[in-house]
C-alpha cells in the first residue's frame, strides 16, 4: 500500500515538473517572439514578474545567447552552422537551460538547444 502511494506521489511530482518545463519553454518562445518584433519593452514588467515566479519556485532559466560556445559544456546541445572553429558564439537558442535549485543543490532539468557559429 505504501509503495503504491509513493509511486503515485513520484508520478504526480514528475508530471508537475514536466508541466513547469513546458510552461517555461512556452514563456521563452513568447519572449523571443516579442524580442524579434521589438515589442519586448511593452511587456518587460510582466515578463520580469513571471521570471520572478519561476525563480521563487527554485527554477533557474538560462538563455546562453551571445556566450562563447564550448564543447565541454554539458548543459546544452548545439548545432554548428558553418565550419567549426575556435571562436564560436551561440547565436540562437531554441530551448533554454533549466535548473532546479533545492536543498541538494542545483539539478539540470532540461538541456538547452542552441545554434553556434563562427563570428
Amino acid at each position: 500500500m505504501k509503495a503504491i502511494f509513493i509511486v503515485n506521489c513520484l508520478t504526480q511530482c514528475y508530471n508537475i515538473m514536466n508541466d513547469h518545463i513546458a510552461l517555461i519553454n512556452q514563456f521563452f518562445e513568447i519572449e523571443q517572439k516579442l524580442l524579434a518584433e521589438q515589442l519586448i519593452d511593452k511587456f518587460d514588467r510582466n515578463l520580469k514578474r513571471i521570471q520572478n515566479i519561476f525563480e521563487a519556485s527554485g527554477l533557474l532559466v538560462i538563455n546562453p545567447i551571445g556566450e562563447a560556445y564550448s564543447e565541454s559544456r554539458t548543459d546544452y546541445e548545439a548545432s554548428i552552422v558553418g565550419n567549426p572553429g575556435q571562436h564560436m558564439k551561440i547565436t540562437k537558442v531554441i530551448k533554454p537551460v533549466i535548473y532546479q535549485n533545492d536543498a541538494q543543490g542545483r539539478q539540470l532539468l532540461q538541456k538547452g538547444i542552441v545554434i553556434a557559429e563562427q563570428v
